[in-house]
């Protein structure tokens, strides 16, 4: 009867398996957010925006509680960057108003991105034990646990455009021009970088088709989906600037040391690669022997970050570090065998997205990590399905450290952001535990 039991729960397991990963990522996030999982982040601003949009204006016209990075423009407040992540926000903004939760709207997409990401798998790896290691790589062993965990503008736009960027990967193998053209431009308006990831679709299809009659019509209209949504974006800046280039950095009201790097410099320049490179890739711990640069020293022309980054902010460096360093799993990229036809284009697509962003004027600011690994970690995944073919000790054994890490991550950036309140719930908790006993 217990053989039955347990044949029949991996049968339903199996069936059910996305929807399986969609609860046990929500779990774990929403556990993660703690009881801020009602409540709204310091920097709701995607829910305020979505609720403008659903009173026909493109400026906000509630304020949320802090205006930090918000864009002041001829006497009115505007959310910087695209609207995908308010237009995913319009359903719940519609239904519960602007006091909807960003903190769950992060664990929601997350959960989602997970339960995408391993139906991705499935398509890209035969060995089912293989596809929920690298499945749980994903949800605890990167940046994505705590970017979906803790709100806020700016992690919801990335959670936002990944979910996006893991449809386009999916539909791009699949040959669906239309659709992949569609989630790559829903990416851009979350986050445009995203839409340099378009080398990818280009060599899938170039490499399978190899003439051109048949590469022009599946380039065709999957080049008139991005079209339209660079139209979008072009539309929604003339909407709110005047003019259709103006993406409004330069009004921003933020850090200080990033408005004037931006006023010095510009918001892209190649003096910042350096920087960005380094932190990126090479990136290391406050650590007092260290055989590589400081990452303060490096990145000079960003003035110290002065916010308390938890208990171990003196070790771990909030300006950023090396991928490698907080999902050591990624180093077996390096395995991926080239003859696999999606491995040239991955490295493509994360090159291109990459060029942008190390020409940015900021590394990420205050985080574990690099939290921009996230716009073109559907490609990491895509050349780790190449390089792990099953799961060994050396594999299990970096997929672990990258849980471990995964951990670290949360535990700090909910510390610095949410810390109190977790401490507030379980001293309220025990009190009510205590008083129920005695």
């Amino acid at each position: 009867m217990y053989t039955d039991f347990r044949m029949k729960l991996a049968d339903i397991l199996r069936r059910n398996a996305v929807l399986f990963v969609f609860l046990s990522a929500f779990a774990v996030y929403g556990l993660s957010a703690g009881v801020k999982i009602t409540q709204q982040s310091k920097t709701p601003q995607y829910v305020y925006l979505a609720y403008s949009f659903l009173r026909g204006h493109t400026d906000l016209v509630v304020l949320p509680e802090s205006t930090y990075d918000l864009i002041l423009f001829e006497d009115k407040w505007y959310v910087p960057g695209g609207i995908t992540p308010a237009l995913l926000s319009l359903p719940f903004v519609l239904l519960f108003g602007k006091t909807f939760s960003d903190v769950l709207f992060g664990v929601l997409i997350g959960a989602a991105n997970a339960a995408l990401m391993y139906s991705l798998l499935c398509k890209l790896v035969e060995n089912s034990s293989t596809r929920i290691w690298l499945t749980a790589l994903f949800a605890f062993g990167t940046v994505h646990w705590w970017l979906s965990s803790v709100g806020s503008v700016w992690f919801n736009a990335q959670v936002a455009a990944l979910l996006f960027m893991i449809l386009y990967a999916r539909d791009a193998i699949q040959n669906k021009p239309w659709l992949a053209g569609l989630w790559l431009g829903l990416a851009f308006l979350a986050r445009p970088p995203t839409i340099f990831s378009a080398l990818f679709y280009l060599l899938v299809v170039v490499l399978r088709e190899r003439a051109i009659q048949p590469i022009l019509k599946k380039m065709i209209p999957f080049g008139m989906m991005l079209a339209a949504s660079v139209a979008v974006m072009l539309g929604y800046n003339q909407l709110r600037f005047g003019d259709p280039l103006d993406f409004g950095y330069s009004y921003v009201r933020g850090s200080n040391a990033l408005i004037q790097t931006f006023a010095r410099s510009g918001g892209f320049n190649l003096q910042y690669m350096p920087c960005n490179i380094y932190v990126s890739l090479f990136g290391a711990p406050n650590m007092a022997v260290n055989p590589l640069p400081d990452v303060n020293a490096v990145c000079s022309y960003l003035e110290p970050i002065s916010h308390d980054f938890g208990k171990l902010s003196t070790f771990f460096n909030p300006l950023g570090m090396s991928i490698f360093l907080t999902t050591p799993a990624f180093l077996l990229i390096l395995r991926a065998k080239r003859r696999d036809e999606l491995v040239i284009p991955a490295w493509a697509g994360m090159i291109g997205i990459l060029i942008p962003l190390w020409m940015y004027h900021a590394t990420g600011w205050v985080q574990f990590g690099y939290r921009y690994t996230t716009d073109f970690i559907v490609f990491l995944f895509i050349l780790l399905a190449s390089a792990v073919k099953e799961i060994r000790w050396v594999e299990k054994s970096l997929i672990g450290l990258s849980v471990l890490m995964g951990a670290t991550g949360m535990y700090l950036m909910y510390y610095m952001t949410f810390g109190l309140v977790w401490t507030e719930m379980f001293v309220d908790l025990a009190r009510k535990v205590y008083h129920f006993i005695f």
